[in-house]
């Protein structure tokens, strides 16, 4: 019983930190506020997190932790590859936007390469790994071009389709009155330039007439 409370306090701390800092930097965040929308003293934050630079680091690990569990979900359904990569495409974006300032976050901590990020960096190496199998099945459906023989593009695919996507989240963040038509247009480019459009639109075309 009482470790399920402290689950609770745990959980209701990280999510008022990521709430606060999905408006403002880490370093305009003072502690008594994420305490405060906690509903907890800001004793107790220590308590759980040691220092604000810990609280920091596992509010980061808990966004890459909606990610992967985001993408869990979408593989674990039983629909053809393309099908699973759209509804990625469109549910990460939706995410990415809703937590835009923390994806921001992550990316400057990253590049500033403080140590206090490197797990955050171990995990989201994760994100990228996880979508091998989506690619793998991708591939041998005939659904991606190989643009090199000579050259294992398994590895490289995951990370290109996360930044392009990361990319378009942040372009329809300054256009929100537009997001319907600048995610088609942006899908549109991603099957010209990746995938081989013959299948594409054939698996398409029956994904529709199934029904």
């Amino acid at each position: 019983m009482q470790q399920q409370k402290s689950k609770q306090v745990y959980n209701k701390i990280i999510q008022a930190g990521r709430e606060i800092l999905n408006k403002k930097d880490y370093h305009e965040t003072i502690v008594e506020e994420i305490a405060q929308l906690a509903g907890v003293a800001k004793g107790t934050i220590f308590f759980y997190f040691q220092s604000k630079e810990n609280l920091f680091r596992e509010i980061l690990l808990s966004l890459v932790d909606d990610v992967l569990s985001l993408i869990d979900k979408i593989l674990q359904l039983n629909e053809n590859p393309l099908v699973k990569l759209r509804k990625l495409y469109d549910e990460y974006i939706e995410f990415s936007i809703q937590n835009m300032h923390l994806f921001m976050t992550i990316r400057k901590e990253i590049l500033s390469m403080d140590p206090k990020i490197e797990e955050v960096r171990q995990r989201l190496e994760l994100v990228a790994k996880k979508l091998l199998p989506l690619i793998e099945e991708m591939f041998e459906k005939g659904l991606l071009k190989r643009i090199d023989h000579k050259m294992e593009l398994m590895e490289i695919i995951p990370s290109m389709i996360l930044i392009y996507i990361s990319g378009v989240s942040s372009v329809i963040f300054f256009y929100r009155d537009k997001i319907d038509k600048i995610k088609e247009i942006y899908w549109n480019i991603l099957l010209h330039g990746i995938l081989n459009e013959d299948v594409s639109i054939e698996m398409l075309l029956f994904n529709e007439q199934s029904k």
